[in-house]
């Protein structure tokens, strides 16, 4: 029989090895502003100036989506608008993920990089208040459940397609398609994907590289209607699984809009953790109470997924217990409002913070 010295040695060997894991991760975040996925389209008279114009466009759009990324509505009026030789000093790199050229036209989908401490100059000219929205890439499984059943993950139907022309690119919740083909099918089935199961859909989460899956469902008849959409929304970071709320819908043509009402909730749920006062940096001493290894395990999760924690060092770690430092993004106010919306508690026991998970 093993002894229970045995098993506080073991558990405490893996609670230094999860520890190193989350002040790693807490800390890889980037150093740069980054805004992906900006598309354009550009005709020129040759096929090497449209390429030109079209990375001059691309700072733009991107250079203009930060700005709705960081700063309040009311606010991005009193921005001075950067001509092209800023734009151009302020942007650190440009990745290319698709391109293609045709006799006087460049289309592309770019990722344009920008240098922090240039933006902020550039923003504080104006004198607003700024922020930003830490993105958060989710993969969509739009599936359709008629009479027969749940259709294949490769239908072509309305429901894919008021998910293929969302435009999600500059919202916190940036969206793409899963693609049905093959390698999706057998990763997970349709009907895995309907029910929710978790270890098929964290298969896609290896290929896709998004942390969060949204399984969006319709229901009813295609041609007839009403038709029932709702569905779930799966963290591989955290494990979470949430559904999605239940509306009605007249017929296919809605769909459309059901699709943006469902991407606005996301995005709108998202914001409210992710978006980060740079301007306001502090740290606070925490103690986490450990019962069992699991609590260690979920905390460093839910600690990983919140964007205002820019880093976590683990003072001392003990079988019942570990110090932390957190280093963080806010007030402790706002520290505490997020970490709730994470699922952690962070209250004051006397003169020390104590952080739980829910």
């Amino acid at each position: 029989m093993l002894s229970n010295r045995w098993f506080s040695t073991t558990a405490l060997v893996l609670l230094v090895a999860v520890a190193a894991c989350v002040e790693a991760f807490a800390q890889g975040g980037t150093a740069n502003f980054t805004v992906n996925d900006v598309t354009i389209d550009v005709s020129a008279s040759d096929a090497v100036q449209a390429r030109e114009q079209g990375i001059q466009e691309a700072r733009r759009k991107a250079a203009a989506m930060l700005v709705e990324r960081m700063v309040p509505a009311e606010d991005r009026a009193r921005i001075p608008a950067p001509d092209d030789v800023r734009l151009q000093s302020m942007v650190r790199a440009v990745e290319f993920v698709r391109e293609r050229s045709a006799p006087g036209r460049y289309i592309a989908t770019l990722n344009v990089v920008f240098s922090p401490g240039l933006v902020k100059a550039w923003l504080g000219e104006g004198g607003v208040r700024t922020t930003e929205t830490v993105q958060r890439p989710a993969l969509v499984i739009p599936l359709w459940k008629g009479p027969a059943g749940v259709e294949p993950l490769d239908d072509r139907n309305a429901w894919r397609e008021a998910w293929r022309t969302l435009d999600t690119a500059s919202s916190a919740v940036p969206v793409t398609l899963i693609r049905g083909d093959q390698l999706d099918q057998n990763a997970v089935s349709a009907e895995q994907a309907y029910v929710g199961d978790v270890s098929a859909l964290a298969r896609l989460t290896e290929r896709y590289r998004t942390p969060v899956i949204v399984v969006a469902i319709v229901e009813g008849d295609k041609e007839s209607g009403p038709l029932t959409v709702g569905g779930l929304r799966y963290d591989a970071q955290t494990g979470a699984r949430s559904e999605i709320a239940k509306e009605t819908v007249p017929a296919a043509a809605q769909l459309p809009d059901a699709a943006k009402r469902i991407h606005a909730r996301l995005d709108e749920q998202w914001r409210s953790m992710a978006t980060v006062r740079r301007d306001s940096q502090d740290s606070l001493d925490v103690i986490v109470p450990i019962r069992a290894l699991g609590d260690w395990v979920q905390i460093r999760q839910r600690l990983g997924a919140v964007p205002a924690v820019r880093s976590v060092v683990v003072r001392t770690l003990e079988a019942d217990r570990a110090d932390l430092r957190l280093e963080y993004f806010g007030t402790p106010e706002e520290l505490q409002r997020i970490l709730a919306l994470a699922g952690l508690t962070l209250d004051r026991d006397a003169d020390k913070w104590r952080l739980q998970a829910r």
